[in-house]
């Protein structure tokens, strides 16, 4: 709980989202889940037996299916430029 805590105190300061703005509290927890689901992904396959180099590349590819159900509002919520 306390991870996605900073997750949202961070997308507010990055954003200036005012305190009672529920947006980063929903993108927060929408990168909650990915991240939880991702972990299950890889807990599960290395739990097979599976090579760790395998495991990550495969988690890639899940990730990048992730993304694909995600809409532009979330993908580019609190966007930095490039440092």
């Amino acid at each position: 709980m306390a991870g996605i805590v900073s997750v949202v105190a961070t997308l507010r300061e990055d954003t200036g989202a005012s305190g009672d703005d529920p947006l980063p509290l929903l993108v927060g927890g929408r990168i909650a889940r990915i991240e939880s689901a991702l972990a299950g992904y890889v807990s599960q396959e290395m739990m097979k037996g599976r090579k760790a180099v395998e495991v990550s590349h495969d988690a890639l590819g899940v990730l990048d299916d992730i993304e694909g159900l995600l809409g532009d509002q979330v993908l580019n919520y609190a966007r930095r430029g490039a440092e």
